[in-house]
């Protein structure tokens, strides 16, 4: 996500000046790598709480610090040498060490190489992976995160604040007002609750049960499921949606206008990670996190930052308490609190845009 909205930043504001290439290393470079990555995502998808042990795992075996094996520097050397690029930026923890001193072994030195941070806090659940003192510099998005830098040794001078990393449409100025918005989209005026439930890139979800507790509440509730690529979720939901009363359910495939989206509606319920989170709080979109099934490490270091920021984000992690959170907050007077809660997520990097990200990369 990150590495696509750096490459339409640098298209929007240089043109073809700039040219850019994405490359996913772990899943290019290596069967053993590919494999760690799919791990992951099963991980995510089925038992999100196995992940503290996959997490420790990796934090120990230290698998990408060292020196690249032959095959996975061959295969990097070979895209360094087709496309013969003047920085290397670094948006996943576990490419900052190896694949810099790769870099470098290549290019003899000439290769800027840059690591750019979205995570939001420090201490357990922020990899020490991702810092290597030795990278030309360290990007973050928000403050707690440069102090995590500094204390795994990354000089201040080479840490940076540069805000949210989203695509350029969370930076547009709105063409429309909120009210347009969810009459265009969703069909309803300002008076009636709108809820998102949310999913991982990988369609991870369990709407069907939410959307029953929803249900069970015996509120009027327009409810908007993304469903990504999950194609089973979504035509489950067109089948089973007369079973809930109370719900008008919009399933949504995969979108490209999640800016839209989260500018339209009063309440997301989405998982903690960096992504999702960052984008709501640009949005200034109030958030109920999805705790189903565990919280990952990286995810509990979102709720900690959002607890240090003193933003009520409650962790839902059962669809019974996703309904009472959802019924409180949209209790007597719940207007009001949604313009409470959009009026402290705006205070969240509000001097911050994505260009000084562009001029830190580029200098």
């Amino acid at each position: 996500m990150r590495a696509r909205a750096l490459a339409a930043w640098l298209s929007a504001e240089y043109g073809e000046s700039v040219a850019v290439r994405q490359w996913q290393a772990l899943e290019s470079s290596s069967k053993i790598d590919r494999f760690g990555v799919s791990l992951y995502n099963v991980i995510q998808r089925q038992l999100p709480a196995a992940h503290q042990i996959y997490f420790n795992f990796l934090e120990v075996a230290s698998l990408h610090r060292g020196r690249l094996l032959s095959g996975p520097k061959r295969r990097f050397h070979f895209v360094l040498k087709k496309f013969q690029p003047d920085f290397v930026v670094s948006v996943h923890a576990h490419l900052n060490h190896a694949y810099f001193s790769a870099a470098r072994d290549y290019a003899g030195g000439r290769i800027r190489c840059l690591t750019y941070c979205g995570e939001l806090s420090g201490g357990y659940g922020f990899s020490r992976h991702w810092v290597n003192p030795g990278a030309d510099g360290f990007i973050v998005a928000v403050e707690e995160c440069a102090a995590a830098a500094r204390a795994h040794g990354m000089p201040p001078e080479r840490t940076h604040l540069g805000g949210f990393l989203l695509d350029p449409a969370f930076y547009c100025e709105p063409t429309e007002s909120r009210a347009s918005l969810r009459r265009r989209l969703w069909g309803v005026d300002e008076d009636v609750p709108v809820i998102l439930l949310g999913t991982g890139a990988n369609g991870a979800n369990r709407h069907p049960a939410v959307l029953r507790a929803l249900a069970a509440t015996g509120r009027p509730l327009t409810v908007v499921a993304l469903c990504g690529r999950n194609l089973a979720t979504s035509q489950r939901i067109r089948q089973e949606q007369n079973q809930w009363p109370g719900l008008t359910v919009h399933p949504l495939g995969y979108r490209q206008d999640m800016a839209h989206i989260l500018r339209s509606v009063d309440l997301a319920f989405i998982r903690p990670g960096t992504g999702t989170t960052s984008e709501c709080i640009v949005s200034q979109c109030p958030i109920l996190f999805n705790g189903l099934g565990g919280l990952m490490p990286q995810e509990q270091i979102t709720v900690k930052f959002m607890s240090g920021r003193g933003i009520a984000a409650e962790v839902a992690r059962t669809p019974r308490q996703c309904a009472v959170a959802v019924e409180r907050f949209f209790a007597d007077d719940w207007r009001s609190r949604v313009e409470s809660s959009r009026e402290q997520l705006a205070g969240i990097n509000r001097t911050l845009h994505p260009r000084r990200i562009l001029a830190e990369v580029l200098r």
